[in-house]
């Protein structure tokens, strides 16, 4: 994981290496998200080819494309806790031999951690991550191995469409699957998949 430099997007926290897609990835959605399908093949391949570029530029480590899982797909609410909305494709991919070479001009810090100790960090105040991080972590932290995640990711992505919802609670993150998406309402008994953003920065999954 990268920590961003404190000026950028997501300044002081901790990442995964990735970055904007690029023209010479591939054909780029448009700036009005709105009716896109995110999963059509050709942007699937932009975003992969950027996942590959970005993880070079920033760490000078180099990843196979076709080697790259589509693990998830984000795209943030409107009116949300970050200035600017990023619609974002997470991919795993098995680790890879070479030197890690850090781009000190987009982060400051590069580490090695599993999921379960960068959560644990985190509880503690010293590993800032934003809600797509810490989610992602914390269902990595349940798998056993490095196949196994891979292995549950080839049965397709996990949509991560995000509604936000101030409650006395903290923030409430919903996605697709929790009883109060589709009314729009975390008070809503049923089936949960969100994740719950309390007023003292601790974060808890509920997903059942």
């Amino acid at each position: 994981m990268v920590r961003r430099a404190q000026e950028l997007s997501f300044g002081g926290m901790w990442t995964f290496p990735g970055g904007a897609i690029d023209p010479e990835d591939g054909p780029t959605p448009p700036s009005d998200a709105t009716d896109v399908d995110w999963g059509e093949p050709s942007l699937v391949a932009t975003a992969r080819a950027a996942a590959q570029r970005e993880t070079r530029e920033e760490t000078a480590l180099e990843v196979d494309p076709t080697a790259l899982v589509w693990l998830s797909h984000w795209v943030p609410p409107v009116g949300g806790m970050a200035p600017k909305r990023f619609a974002t494709w997470f991919f795993l991919a098995p680790g890879t031999a070479g030197e890690l070479v850090l781009d000190t001009a987009e982060n400051t810090e590069a580490e090695w951690i599993s999921a379960s100790a960068a959560l644990t960090r985190f509880d503690a105040g010293d590993f800032p991550l934003a809600p797509p991080t810490w989610t992602t972590l914390f269902d990595a932290s349940s798998q056993a191995s490095v196949s196994s995640m891979m292995g549950a990711a080839e049965s397709g992505p996990a949509w991560f469409h995000t509604q936000l919802h101030k409650t006395e609670a903290g923030l409430v993150l919903l996605w697709a699957g929790d009883a109060g998406y589709d009314a729009s309402d975390p008070t809503v008994d049923g089936p949960r998949n969100r994740l719950v953003a309390a007023r003292d920065g601790a974060m808890r999954r509920e997903y059942w």
